[in-house]
């Protein structure tokens, strides 16, 4: 797939269909990811792999709990007392990205592998997203001792996978320049 229409055709997926992705596109998108840029090629990402359905519920389930310390507004409050899967949305795969805290820079190489794995998911005709509100994790030392992260690090980018059950229609972009010199 041309590289373009990738990045053109990748939507953000909140609907599923029940199907495992294969263990052969979990690894591409894994090694999509390792292959992102670092700064000075520090490689500090590090990846949890959930496959388990029950365990990603469970997870789901923490996140509502967690939630608050976001500062998410009442209308949100209110769509995590849902029995729904409001946040991981009856996806088969959940990758957790997650590095060490002491750099802001590891923060950054980790959104880039996150865009690697994603564009990697689209051009296998796989669904993503990018599900922020996973990081309220990060205050909930129980889960991130389930997800292997260790108290020295934090979850950054919270990823789902899946066969889509539609493509979202695309939105339309605008190109915001502030200036341009030269």
């Amino acid at each position: 797939m041309d590289v373009m229409d990738c990045i053109r055709g990748r939507r953000s997926v909140r609907s599923y269909l029940d199907k495992p992705v294969e263990k052969e596109k979990i690894d591409r998108i894994l090694e999509a990811g390792i292959l992102a840029p670092s700064a000075m090629n520090s490689q500090p990402c590090r990846f949890t792999i959930i496959t388990d359905k029950s365990k990603i519920r469970e997870l789901s389930d923490k996140t509502k709990k967690n939630i608050g310390v976001l500062g998410v507004g009442l209308s949100i409050m209110e769509r995590m007392k849902s029995k729904e899967d409001t946040i991981f949305y009856g996806a088969s795969l959940l990758i957790v990205i997650s590095t060490k805290k002491d750099s802001k820079w590891f923060k950054l190489d980790c959104a880039l592998a996150a865009e690697n794995m994603m564009l990697a998911a689209y051009g296998m005709g796989l669904g993503s997203c990018f599900i922020g509100f996973a990081t309220s994790l990060n205050h909930d030392k129980e889960a991130l001792k389930e997800l292997g992260v260790s108290d020295d690090s934090e979850i950054i980018a919270p990823l789902i996978f899946g066969y889509p059950k539609e493509w979202p229609k695309p939105k339309e972009k605008r190109l915001n320049v502030l200036k341009w010199i030269g």
